[in-house]
């Protein structure tokens, strides 16, 4: 596990913070607090000013050097300059065991007798500013911010009492043994990272959890992948109860046990009407036996987010019965599977369709959503994962235009543009190619 430390800096009633740009691999425009990654050159320093020797030194040699570097402040002299008035550990933030990659990032807090001239560098920062302890927890009530769970319960406490140091529960809290996680990085926007029988490097599908007080509360794509992961999120929706349930498309991974749910919950199922059609096609005519069936479109409301509808949107390309979901002033767009944030996405034969791809990355940028939540992987900020997408499947393209003019055969095409493939993911390569290829007249 990855050390890394985290610099919450506190002056009167304010704290300042950033939000990580939106390109970024870990946490893309998620709000957050300066700092980094513990490095191996910062071991053998040493300390003798109070209010840096009582910590760890590692760790606070990378603070150090981490401040320099991220927001031009150099702490060991401003507390030489008695700039600072105390410093003390808030707790650590630990990855989650279901995520891949772990951290244990130690937060401090830095509490400031006057406010510095930070000099933020523009490469992992898009903003960076002084905002009021109260203010900041309201932004995330509003579900105007987008943060991890630690971030989340750090502001919680100091809203409640800024002059606090130590933060508990500072982690995501639940029964690995008994039950999935359940995450709200945007306020009112449950997600359930459910283990699926979906394609690597994907190993969950994200079983999202909607719905005001008052208003029917919708599960949408509940996809576990095997009879102990049912039992797991059957407890997790004992504490999070659903009303209805939504499949988004027909693909496996992502209604996997949805109809047994359904029947057990004794919930409506709701589709599109497309979606309702493939599914009776593939697993039978008697998928949906002892259910109500609801067919949504474009356009139609599932439930309400802190007071705005969430409308269905018809996203056509990776399927053509696929629906997203989103509120209606688009603070955040629910893509399902229109992007993932590890992989490339399949425009799977026959449902999937590479123009109506393009189409559906398009509409939804130009709805200019404040979030984007995928299937398969954390939400991110903004909407440049899918501007990233669409121009590099632009230039997918180009390169396969190129190779057809060429003269190249399918097979050498995949050769060279997926170089170094897994063979068992050769067949999806495969088809992503002959859709290009159909969108481009040459198939």
């Amino acid at each position: 596990m990855q050390e890394a430390v985290t610099a919450v800096f506190v002056h009167q009633e304010e704290l300042f913070v950033i939000r990580r740009q939106p390109y970024l691999r870990a946490f893309p425009g998620y709000l957050a607090f300066p700092g980094g990654k513990v490095d191996a050159e910062d071991r053998g320093h040493g300390y003798t000013q109070p209010l840096l020797s009582g910590f760890p030194e590692p760790l606070i040699r990378a603070l150090c050097r981490e401040l320099i570097e991220e927001i031009g402040y150099d702490l060991e002299a401003a507390v030489e300059s008695g700039e600072v008035a105390s410093i003390s550990r808030l707790g650590t933030a630990v990855t989650p065991p279901f995520e891949r990659f772990r951290f244990s990032a130690h937060h401090f807090k830095i509490v400031l007798n006057r406010r510095p001239g930070f000099q933020p560098g523009s490469e992992e920062i898009a903003w960076s500013g002084w905002v009021h302890h109260k203010e900041l927890w309201r932004r995330y009530t509003k579900g105007e911010t987008l943060m991890v769970i630690p971030t989340i319960n750090l502001l919680q406490a100091l809203a409640q009492d800024i002059s606090s140091t130590e933060v508990d529960p500072f982690n995501l809290v639940y029964d690995h043994a008994s039950e999935l996680p359940y995450l709200e990085l945007i306020k009112g926007v449950g997600y359930i990272p459910v283990p699926s029988m979906t394609l690597p490097p994907a190993r969950f599908t994200n079983a999202l959890v909607l719905g005001d007080s008052g208003h029917p509360v919708c599960l949408v794509d509940p996809s576990p992948k095997d009879e102990d992961v049912y039992r797991k999120l059957l407890r997790t929706l004992e504490q999070h109860p659903v009303d209805r349930m939504l499949v988004t498309h027909h693909h496996p991974d992502h209604h996997q046990y949805a109809p047994q749910l359904a029947r057990e919950l004794n919930l409506p199922l709701l589709c599109s009407a497309r979606t309702e059609e493939r599914l009776r096609q593939t697993c039978g005519r008697d998928y949906f036996s002892g259910l109500v069936l609801e067919t949504v479109e474009e356009g139609t409301p599932v439930t309400r987010w802190l007071g705005r509808e969430v409308r269905c949107h018809h996203l056509p390309g990776h399927d053509d019965g696929m629906i997203g979901l989103a509120p209606e002033d688009n603070a955040w767009f629910f893509v399902c599977d229109l992007i993932q944030t590890s992989g490339s996405v399949v425009i799977p034969e026959p449902e999937g369709d590479m123009q109506d791809y393009f189409d559906s990355l398009r509409r939804v940028i130009a709805l200019n959503p404040g979030m984007i939540i995928p299937s398969h992987g954390m939400p991110t900020g903004g909407s440049f994962l899918l501007e990233q997408v669409l121009n590099h499947r632009i230039e997918r393209e180009a390169h396969i235009r190129s190779l057809a003019d060429e003269g190249r055969s399918q097979e050498e095409m995949v050769d060279i543009i997926y170089e170094g493939l897994d063979e068992a993911l050769r067949p999806l390569a495969k088809q992503n190619v002959r859709q290009h290829l159909r969108k481009l007249g040459r198939l």
